[in-house]
């Protein structure tokens, strides 16, 4: 009985994390960049801590809803349940394919005293905030709603 409690505990603080992770740093570097320096410096590292977060919690929201829906949970593994895991999985996928690049890219810039490449390195960021919130609501709606 406890066990399936603090599974369910931990999934749903590990997807607030995840939720919460993107919401914050993709602004907040793309206001940094227009304003010049000395403000990029710092949205920078910002960024980069996002982004650890981001990965972390998904990587946990990922782990303790596969313990979740296995017998240690005593959930059974529904539809749903397996939607929500792979858009789940394909919102891991951009952080990978877009957001990772994007700040490399940007940051590589910043080093080389290049704010224009920033700028434009920076300019997927919202393509990945917004991608990366609608798969996450859709994996929301797919886990919580039956199919």
């Amino acid at each position: 009985m406890i066990l399936p409690l603090a599974l369910r505990f931990f999934h749903v603080l590990a997807a607030a994390l995840w939720m919460g992770s993107g919401l914050f740093w993709p602004g907040a570097l793309r206001r940094a960049l227009a304003l010049g320096p000395p403000h990029p410096a710092p949205a920078l590292e910002q960024a980069r801590a996002g982004l650890g977060l981001d990965l972390g919690s998904g990587v946990a929201t990922m782990v303790t809803g596969l313990a979740y829906a296995s017998p240690l949970g005593n959930v059974p593994m529904r539809t749903g349940i397996l939607v929500g895991f792979v858009l789940a999985l394909g919102r891991l996928a951009l952080l990978f394919a877009l957001a990772r690049p994007a700040l490399l890219r940007a940051s590589e810039a910043l080093a080389r005293g290049d704010l224009e490449a920033a700028r434009a390195a920076s300019k997927r960021l919202p393509a990945y905030s917004g991608s990366a919130h609608l798969l996450w609501l859709l994996a929301l709606m797919a886990m919580l709603f039956p199919l």
